[in-house]
């Protein structure tokens, strides 16, 4: 198998530093019978990673007019690590959430880097005090304000509101890791997108995961029933009395979820498994032409999904005013 990789000098989608892609490529490079070519004609396939940015309908016609990706869309495979992702391209996908997520083109993988390191540093064993913690964010979905009004003065969970977003000083991410360790089960509820760095950071703190995000697609590789709760947004009622039902095997979860973050994602192993989830999906997808490519590109199905359709912006816009007006109204 021969790849081609793109660099910001071939391609201005591209990620300027892309760190995630060198990481990958000496590993991809070292797997038997795959060599790299400087031509993308001969490539079976040209693999990115493209830059993280919001992305909107406009940026196929960036694809349309990219020398590289115009010419070999059927042969791209990206490494993308944005939030609530569009799928445009084949490739693997931090935060593909799973309307867009199709298995034949798509894989999802976890977050090959962390913003806290001390989630990297296990203090061993800790006799947990509470039933469930969680630590962030409120703004970035309403799932997440509502969980604090429910719970926040409940004595057996641990809550705390932030208003810091990836910028956390030492003792905010001291206080993260110790609030996930203090408690049986880690609340992981939608953010920006359905998946979460704190889904992964439980594993590795040894806490079971309670997925609140519907439109979460776990990684591909360990069965995830095995260890992660899976628990539906609209039934945040009934989330103590399910994780009452579950307290006894908070242990046997959470022992789980560290021994398969440390089989499959942890630092020692995430560059192979991001190397053979993707030459694995380059095997098994179907070849493709330029013309069907761009065709799924231009399809309702994407649109719909990625909520590009005229009357889905419309809809957005008045609603947008309508949130403005009532701020102003408010103040």
């Amino acid at each position: 198998m021969k790849l081609f990789f793109v660099d910001k000098n071939i391609s201005t989608l591209s990620d300027n530093e892309g760190r995630i892609l060198n990481a990958v490529r000496d590993i991809l490079l070292s797997q038997k019978n795959v060599e790299e070519t400087n031509i993308a004609e001969r490539a079976d396939a040209i693999i990115i990673q493209e830059k993280n940015s919001f992305k909107n309908f406009r940026y196929i016609e960036d694809f349309k007019n990219d020398p590289l990706i115009s010419v070999y869309p059927q042969k791209v495979f990206t490494i993308n690590s944005d939030d609530c992702a569009t799928g445009l391209l084949r490739g693997l996908y931090t935060s593909l959430p799973k309307p867009r997520f199709n298995p034949a083109i798509h894989a999802s993988v976890p977050y090959l880097e962390y913003p806290n390191e001390l989630i990297l540093a296990r203090n061993g064993k800790i006799k947990p005090a509470y039933l469930a913690s969680w630590r962030g964010n409120t703004k970035s979905n309403k799932i997440r304000p509502r969980m604090v009004d429910l719970f926040q003065l409940n004595p057996d969970f641990q809550i705390e509101k932030t208003n810091s977003w990836l910028n956390h000083q030492m003792e905010e991410k001291k206080a993260y890791a110790n609030i996930i360790q203090n408690a049986k089960f880690s609340l992981c509820p939608a953010g920006w997108a359905a998946t979460s760095f704190r889904i992964f950071e439980s594993m590795a703190l040894g806490r079971c995961p309670v997925i609140i995000a519907d439109n979460f697609e776990p990684p591909v590789g360990p069965n995830w029933k095995d260890f992660a709760l899976f628990f539906p947004e609209n039934k945040l009622n009934y989330l103590h009395s399910f994780l009452r039902k579950n307290e006894n095997r908070y242990e046997q979860l959470g022992d789980k979820a560290f021994e398969v973050w440390q089989e499959f994602f942890c630092p020692s192993q995430i560059k192979k498994y991001y190397a053979n989830v993707l030459l694995s999906l380059i095997k098994s997808t179907y070849p493709g032409s330029k013309e069907i490519e761009m065709k799924r590109w231009k399809s309702f199905n994407l649109f719909w999904s990625n909520n590009w359709t005229i009357p889905q912006r419309v809809l957005n816009k008045v609603k947008k005013c309508k949130e403005s007006q009532f701020k102003l109204f408010k103040s």
